[in-house]
């Protein structure tokens, strides 16, 4: 797990700025982890991730440790599918300020959140993706068949 740590994600996500590139990237899921190493080391995995986004972001309203571990609790069992990139993904916008302003607060219903809005937009992005996949195969039948009436 030691590739796995939050600077080593952080550092291999440098370049995501598409749901293509989450989905793209190769990145263990979270559920995965939870298969592979059990719950509670997962929850403590997102956990570390909290933290440091805890320690980023300079509010007066910040988590307490048992809040901590229920949000990574809630996003452990509510979103197993998403992967490490996604983590990345929805952190670094959070410090980078795209889902507004912390207002003096962070807490578990305000990460919840911002995993909610992520998970609405990557079910687009998957959607849309799979609509392309689907129009590129069926471009690319009624070609061939163009070319099959021609010559025969």
């Amino acid at each position: 797990m030691k590739d796995f740590s939050v600077p080593a994600i952080q550092k291999r996500c440098r370049g995501i700025s598409r749901f293509e590139d989450i989905f793209s990237s190769g990145l263990p899921s979270i559920g995965n982890i939870r298969r592979r190493y059990g719950y509670d080391f997962t929850q403590a995995y997102i956990e570390i991730w909290i933290v440091n986004l805890r320690e980023f972001i300079n509010v007066g309203k910040k988590m307490n440790d048992e809040q901590t571990r229920e949000t990574a609790s809630l996003i452990l069992d509510t979103y197993p599918f998403m992967n490490l990139a996604d983590i990345h993904f929805i952190f670094k916008s959070a410090k980078l300020g795209r889902f507004g302003k912390q207002y003096d607060r962070l807490d578990g219903q305000l990460i919840l959140s911002w995993f909610e809005e992520h998970f609405g937009k990557r079910c687009n992005a998957a959607a849309e993706t799979a609509i392309m996949e689907a129009d590129k195969y069926r471009h690319g039948s009624d070609y061939l068949m163009e070319r099959i009436h021609k010559h025969a």
